[in-house]
């Protein structure tokens, strides 16, 4: 976010946190694939990490707790990049739903192999649990045939990584004669931090997922063929979307909706970061929107104060917003 954000925003995006400004950061910066790619990170191991980071002079600290990286630290991104598969802002509730899916049919149909029973399901969330009930009574007759199908196109699906990360991914699983490891015990076997493995093995089942969502023919397509792509807003800002395409005002939408303008300011830029189509004749006029978008230019930054300070004042946080929202898909 070249250091304009905080690492709060970061570590918000990351997690996935269902808010405007959230959803906004991720668009307005183009990093929408990040998005809610790690909904277990806790706050103590980002800042870890980021120190360490620091440390190593792959990141220099700004003030009010921005960060930025290093030429040091650019180059070493390029030494040590690999293929990312992330679509967060719009993949990252099915995958979380199609990895929870996958880890607890291969805990069944593999201990179905092994003729075990009674174990405890590797996933205990009640939807998934369901599912997989619904699932194995349409498959319990053919489990002994599936099993070699599903192990084929589970090593066709992990031909695009290192050895590393097959080892992580196969050592994660559950079943059989076998439990999973854990985060620790895969870090220490592949040498890589503790907080990367997270990382490394959600990018894969974000490339599993797009592969098999989109071949009918594939076993592990019944996993994922009724998680469909929802709607891109968030759900507070959906309805203010749609009560001001009824009624057009912001006041209005507020009163009806008992919120803050300004919250319902938020949820109109979100709709036109959403469809950069949309009109803004109504907020900001065509000469305003031109003058903005000179300053942005002129700046070479997001940041809205400084926006705001080149155009003295002229025009409103929220006028500056919604030109910058215009501006992310080459609108402006």
């Amino acid at each position: 976010m070249n250091a304009e954000r905080t690492v709060s925003g970061v570590y918000h995006l990351l997690r996935g946190k269902k808010s405007s400004q959230t959803f906004q950061d991720a668009k307005v910066y183009g990093i929408e694939g990040y998005y809610g790619v790690y909904p277990g990170l806790q706050r103590e191991t980002l800042d870890y990490a980021l120190h360490e980071l620091y440390k190593e002079g792959k990141t220099v600290w700004h003030d009010h707790g921005r960060m930025s990286v290093t030429a040091y630290g650019e180059g070493s991104i390029e030494e040590t990049r690999i293929p990312l598969y992330f679509s967060g802002l719009e993949y990252s509730e099915a995958v979380e739903e199609f990895r929870n899916r996958l880890l607890l049919w291969i805990q069944i149909i593999s201990n179905a192999v092994y003729r075990h029973t009674g174990y405890l399901p590797i996933v205990d969330k009640g939807p998934v649990q369901n599912w997989a009930r619904k699932f194995y009574s349409e498959r319990k007759a053919v489990l002994d045939e599936d099993a070699p199908i599903l192990y084929k196109e589970l090593r066709t699906l992990l031909t695009p990584f290192s050895d590393m990360e097959k080892e992580m991914f196969v050592r994660r699983l559950t079943g059989g004669d076998r439990s999973g490891w854990t985060y620790s015990q895969l870090a220490e076997e592949s040498g890589e931090p503790a907080w990367d493995i997270p990382l490394y093995l959600t990018n894969m089942y974000y490339y599993m997922f797009s592969e098999v969502s989109s071949d009918s023919s594939s076993y592990l397509y019944k996993l994922t063929e009724d998680l469909v792509k929802k709607e891109a807003f968030t759900s507070s800002s959906g309805k203010s979307i749609a009560l001001y395409n009824k009624f057009g005002s912001i006041e209005k939408v507020a009163k009806i909706r008992q919120l803050q303008p300004s919250t319902i300011e938020d949820h109109l830029v979100e709709a036109v970061l959403v469809d950069p189509a949309r009109n803004i004749d109504a907020f900001i006029s065509r000469e305003g929107a031109r003058d903005i978008s000179a300053a942005v230019r002129k700046t070479n930054t997001k940041r809205l104060k400084v926006i705001r300070e080149q155009l003295n004042g002229d025009y409103s946080y929220f006028q500056i917003r919604i030109v910058l929202a215009k501006l992310q898909k080459g609108q402006g």
